[in-house]
């Protein structure tokens, strides 16, 4: 069943109400006016979804009248994160491989043409770095994404770009790949030697280098992947594949006994 307008504007309910609470994810409170610009909707129809999801507690209102996300938001969240069988495997690995070698360690899922940060453990090395879990930046200018799209399925890489008018990717820094063919043969690139770098590809400045959790060719394997970040300078790509490999291995075996352990 069409659901949307030629133009992308959500028509069913369901569409509707998730639009709103996206609108919400990356900023602080707004107003009805400013929820209203970002969503595209009806004034009217934000206003009338904006009230239901207050009474229902997924967002609340201030005394100034504007809104943020709710107690039930944070709940559905936790509860989400918690009952996460790949968070639970993964986050014991992360902050060991953050203690041991400095470097911030990330974990990340490829959704609609963005890397979502799910998980995040700071290394002393790495100094602050500009991600956020749930934070989505474009799945190709990202070591978690070009790794996680490196080894999908054929046809399917395509559809998960982000692209310009043009025809060429997005760009967002001087270094990001924006060319299609050049994508194409970066995505080889990291079929051959098991991992993705970027160099300052998503953030001026930021190197990362990213493996794939789980082989391909599992029903499991290739939903998600790990990666390491750190200033440019600070960062050898190539010495530091090998380590992020191991430590995605040892995040998949510990999967992999958890979902034994559970049956």
């Amino acid at each position: 069943m069409r659901t949307t307008h030629k133009g992308d504007t959500p028509i069913s309910v369901v569409d509707r109400v998730s639009t709103v609470l996206e609108a919400f994810n990356g900023s602080g409170p707004m107003t009805l006016a400013q929820v209203t610009a970002r969503t595209s909707l009806p004034r009217s129809s934000v206003h009338r979804l904006l009230e239901q999801l207050t009474a229902a507690g997924w967002l609340a209102r201030s005394p100034e009248q504007t809104y943020e996300l709710g107690v039930k938001a944070y709940e559905l969240g936790q509860a989400a994160l918690n009952q996460n069988r790949l968070l639970r495997g993964a986050r014991p690995v992360m902050h060991a491989f953050a203690h041991r070698t400095g470097y911030t360690v990330q974990l990340g899922v490829v959704d609609r043409g963005d890397c979502v940060y799910l998980a995040k453990a700071n290394g002393r090395l790495s100094g602050p770095t500009p991600t956020a879990v749930g934070q989505r930046v474009p799945a190709h200018l990202t070591a978690l994404g070009k790794a996680t799209l490196a080894h999908a399925e054929p046809g399917s890489t395509n559809a998960a770009l982000h692209v310009a008018d043009d025809g060429s990717l997005v760009r967002r820094t001087a270094m990001s790949i924006t060319d299609p063919k050049l994508f194409a043969d970066e995505l080889a690139m990291i079929r051959d030697r098991g991992g993705a770098f970027d160099r300052g590809e998503a953030f001026a400045g930021i190197g990362c280098v990213g493996v794939s959790i789980g082989p391909p060719d599992h029903i499991y394997g290739n939903l998600a992947a790990l990666s390491i970040c750190a200033p440019l300078g600070t960062l050898d790509h190539r010495k530091l594949l090998g380590p992020v490999r191991i430590a995605a291995r040892e995040i998949w075996d510990r999967c992999v006994q958890a979902d034994l352990a559970a049956n």
